[in-house]
């Protein structure tokens, strides 16, 4: 084994895509040291990435499909009655990395979310935002869970957290919770798919919405019908992509383009799903996005300075608080799913006072060359 090419297993959770999305720049810095990068995924997040990274080596992880109630005052009980799946799945995580760290002779693990994928023979990281998990029933229902999550957490030999202390905080107390695991924790930034901008982006020639769907079903599915609905009754030009990575096909691409025949070619571009670079020209293209407030939306959209209407899922605490939390520093506006419709989210989006998500950059080479050094130093 060549010391000075370390073999990385990166291997995000399938939950929506955005545990998926934000590896793709740790894959890119991965692969621009030299290292050699084995993508471990499943499901949506699987197809996504094989899509980014045709070249690079697949394999197939254990994954369990995990379902969100649709009002906050059953998450926690939703949460409890699924744990025997989450303990599963982390027995089934274990029991495979053991299995790929002989077959690919693993240097380390770079884990999104996924509590399973740590062993003692290789570099071990988790990266997660979430060192506080709101729950929506209260702080000693929050606290406990953080409790669980750090036992966990403190098997790994780093945890990565995409996001900064204080001031520019994305994720509020979620980030940055009173009290931080025992294993090492390192803020590394933003992890951010688009090409890094010291302006912002072009502005639009013209008025234009920029529609993103994602997450896990049913939400996901319930959004699209009620975005669908809406635009009926709107004139204006607009892009729709349904965060479909998994069915990108030539039948679905037919059957997007006859609703955008629907609605007029000229003025509707519907995709199932877009590569890195396309989405960004979409997105330079919007004069108002409209998305869930997903944390690697909010993450990935903010620095690109444009108007941003958030509408939380029903049933994710989480969204919740990233919502209110964003709309509280003037980041991002906030619709809820029982008010939503495109026309609301046109006036929000006008009426409200935005102020500018401005965090210093740092490249990734300043905050993960150290690690890399580290990696390196213990092969040779």
């Amino acid at each position: 084994m060549n010391p000075l090419r370390p073999r990385v297993l990166v291997t995000p959770l399938n939950w929506g895509l955005g545990h998926a999305t934000r590896c793709i720049p740790i894959i890119h810095w991965l692969l621009e040291q030299n290292c050699q990068v084995i993508i471990g995924a499943n499901g949506k997040a699987g197809k996504l990435l094989q899509q980014e990274f045709p070249d690079l080596s697949y394999v197939e992880t254990p994954g369990v499909e995990i379902r969100y109630s649709q009002n906050k005052i059953f998450f926690p009980f939703l949460l409890l009655w699924q744990m025997p799946k989450f303990l599963k799945q982390i027995r089934d995580e274990k029991k495979w990395l053991t299995q790929q760290i002989v077959k690919w002779e693993l240097d380390a693990v770079i884990a999104d979310n996924r509590y399973g994928m740590n062993n003692p023979t290789v570099h071990s990281v988790l990266i997660t935002h979430q060192l506080l998990i709101k729950t929506g029933q209260g702080v000693w229902m929050d606290r406990l869970l953080q409790k669980i999550g750090y036992r966990l957490l403190n098997k790994f030999k780093e945890v990565w957290v995409p996001d900064y202390k204080g001031t520019w905080a994305l994720a509020g107390e979620l980030s940055n919770p009173i009290q931080l695991p025992t294993a090492p924790t390192r803020y590394i930034g933003l992890l951010n798919r688009f090409r890094h901008t010291n302006s912002k982006t072009p502005a639009a020639q013209q008025a234009h919405l920029l529609l993103l769907i994602s997450g896990p079903e049913p939400q996901r599915e319930i959004f699209e019908k009620l975005i669908v609905q809406s635009l009926s009754s709107f004139t204006g030009s607009f892009t729709l992509i349904k965060g479909k990575p998994e069915v990108a096909t030539e039948n679905t691409t037919a059957s997007s383009n006859a609703l955008s025949l629907l609605y007029g070619e000229k003025r509707a571009n519907i995709y199932e799903h877009l590569d890195s670079t396309a989405l960004q020209n979409e997105i330079e293209k919007a004069t108002l996005i409209i998305c869930r407030s997903g944390y690697t939306s909010l993450m990935e959209l903010l620095p690109q300075q444009k108007k941003l209407v958030c509408v939380p899922t029903p049933g994710q605490p989480e969204q919740e608080y990233l919502a209110i939390h964003c709309e509280q520093k003037k980041w991002a506006a906030r619709l809820t799913q029982e008010e939503f419709s495109i026309e609301e989210a046109i006036v929000l989006g006008e009426q409200f006072l935005y102020q500018p998500y401005t965090p210093p950059y740092e490249t990734l080479a300043n905050k993960l060359g150290p690690w890399l050094k580290s990696l390196q130093g213990k092969n040779s």
